[in-house]
């Protein structure tokens, strides 16, 4: 995998693995590489990837960004030692030779100490079925002790816990005259507080469609732990129940599935209905001993698939991160006399805050911001749909009051009723300054008037996504030189420290109001400055994104 080697200032070192589409580097603790260099600015710089390429980009840095030695102006592609210099922080670009994926496979061996060495098989028949290795004389208990401990080689051949389950349950029916076998493991989230793993009759693969077993059978076993064998189940005081006495069964088996006594996590149940003493003692020490080989067996299957299943979700969140990532401009658009900054930090891996800059087909530029309710994955696949919708108004060349009203009735067709966005959206015409826009819902946008005076540009309509009539009215700003529009989330104004106090409002305009002769880049890094200021080592409670349009 590509990484960057970070050289400190102090001569320390580390590497930083670009496991993500976007990686930000800076002095603030929301860049993904901090660096404590004093000539760094908060959020300084960007590599980016690009297929197989990486590139290096200057973030609107006051000291810059320089790359073997040249001052950046523009995304630069990096490559195999491409030195960048960020104040006296050096840091160094490995591609990582040949780009690949490969897939880990993890060896899971049985402990068998407590079986006899003298009766256990060599690994090279762990693929034999079953059945040859079952098929011996049994003529003593030794020998069919002997028997279990090939049965844990057996295991061996099976992967996946359901594999392992099944495989289990053909071996129970071939140790013991059982006519029926089921497993049970552990699950908190059902009713009973088990899950019906195997369930089959001997002779079929079918699973049985229905399960009746005696509660006070699952009792003995999950919960004191114990072997259960009964000769004539129809008789016996401690298990004689409505459910026995319908199903007609005469003798019953059940062990615990556990590693250690304290914890059972499932049981293996089987049973006969024929005639009575079908089970004996020797079945129940059979049965018993091949439940304690299979119990780690089973345990390390099903941390497996907690694993597999566990790595799914991390790749399907990585995934959907870059996807997200996409959404986002590749950079601030060039338009002469003015300058544009947008960032955004997500409060989990993926958020619900979207922003974009999209030139309009006269010559005008849209800028938005918008905040679906909620986080997490839900509200990013909503930002996703309000990506897609506006960016499919904008090339239909639609009127912007249309553009917001149909983004409207498309959400709110296709958005649960819980759910809405708030909306910012403006129309820049950079010859004249002057701003066209519509507020849905959304925080009030800010415009920093070159003497340090702040303006509100309050909501016009309802959030997106609530009512397909909503109507929204268009409100009408100017910039001057020197003045700043200023778009945010209400994760900036609603920021925690850890008294749970807000940011809030005045804070927020004190800010600007004081830093709106910088550069768009330095308002952005004396907002994002005094946010962790504010909150310190307070955890995000929310996403947050801002925009800055700046008249030079």
């Amino acid at each position: 995998m590509a990484h960057l080697l970070v050289t400190h200032p102090n001569g320390t070192t580390e590497t930083v693995p670009l496991s993500r589409l976007r990686t930000t580097i800076g002095r603030s603790a929301r860049s993904d590489v901090c660096i404590p260099d004093a000539f760094a600015s908060r959020l300084h710089a960007e590599v980016r990837q690009e297929g197989d390429s990486f590139w290096i980009s200057d973030l609107g840095s006051a000291n810059g960004t320089k790359l073997n030695g040249a001052m950046l102006s523009i995304p630069i592609p990096l490559h195999q030692g491409g030195e960048i210099q960020i104040g006296e922080t050096k840091i160094t670009f490995d591609d990582g030779g040949q780009l690949s994926k490969s897939i880990s496979s993890t060896l899971i061996a049985d402990a068998t100490d407590a079986l006899d060495p003298s009766n256990t098989i060599s690994f090279s028949i762990r693929k034999h079925q079953t059945a040859e290795i079952l098929d011996s004389s049994l003529s003593s208990r030794t020998d069919l002790l002997g028997l279990i401990s090939k049965v844990g080689v057996a295991l061996l051949s099976s992967s996946g816990l359901d594999e392992t389950l099944n495989q289990v349950a053909s071996l129970v029916f071939e140790a013991v005259p059982a006519e029926r076998v089921i497993i049970m493991l552990r699950d908190e989230t059902t009713k009973d507080g088990m899950q019906i793993k195997v369930a089959r009759v001997r002779g079929e693969d079918e699973q049985i469609a229905e399960v009746r077993i005696s509660r006070a059978i699952m009792t003995e076993v999950i919960e004191n732990g114990k072997s259960v064998l009964t000769s004539d189940a129809q008789q016996d005081p401690r298990f004689a129940s409505q459910t026995i006495v319908l199903q007609g069964i005469r003798s019953v088996l059940a062990v615990p599935l556990c590693v250690d006594e304290r914890h059972v996590f499932g049981l293996i149940y089987a049973d006969s209905p024929t005639n009575t003493n079908t089970f004996s003692s020797e079945h129940l020490d059979i049965l018993t001993t091949l439940a304690s080989v299979a119990s780690i067996r089973v345990e390390n299957a099903s941390l497996l698939d907690e694993r597999i299943n566990r790595e799914r979700m991390e790749r399907e969140l990585e995934l959907a991160t870059e996807i997200q990532q996409r959404f986002q401009p590749e950079g601030p658009p060039t338009v002469e006399g003015y300058d544009f900054q947008g960032i955004s930090f997500s409060c989990y891996e993926i958020g619900g805050d979207y922003y974009d800059f999209i030139p309009r087909h006269d010559g005008k530029m849209l800028v938005a911001l918008g905040d679906v309710s909620g986080k997490g994955t839900s509200a990013s696949l909503l930002m996703s749909s309000l990506h897609a919708a506006v960016h499919g108004q904008v090339a239909a060349k639609t009127p912007l009051v249309q553009l917001v009203t149909s983004v409207n009735e498309y959400l709110t067709e296709n958005t649960p009723g819980n759910r809405f966005i708030t909306f910012f959206v403006t129309e820049l015409d950079p010859a004249t300054g002057e701003l066209t826009f519509i507020n849905a819902g959304h925080n009030p946008a800010l415009i920093g008037r070159a003497d340090g005076t702040i303006e509100q540009l309050d909501s016009s309509g309802l959030p997106l996504g609530l009512m397909g009539f909503a109507e929204y009215e268009v409100g009408k700003a100017q910039l001057n030189a020197g003045d700043v529009l200023f778009i945010y989330s209400d994760g900036v104004s609603e920021a925690n420290n850890l008294a749970e106090d807000e940011f809030g409002m005045d804070r927020l305009i004190q800010v600007i109001s004081d830093n709106v002769g910088r550069s768009a880049s330095g308002i952005r890094d004396k907002v994002e400055s005094a946010l962790s200021d504010f909150t310190g080592t307070a955890a995000p409670n929310d996403d947050i994104t801002l925009v800055i349009v700046k008249k030079l």
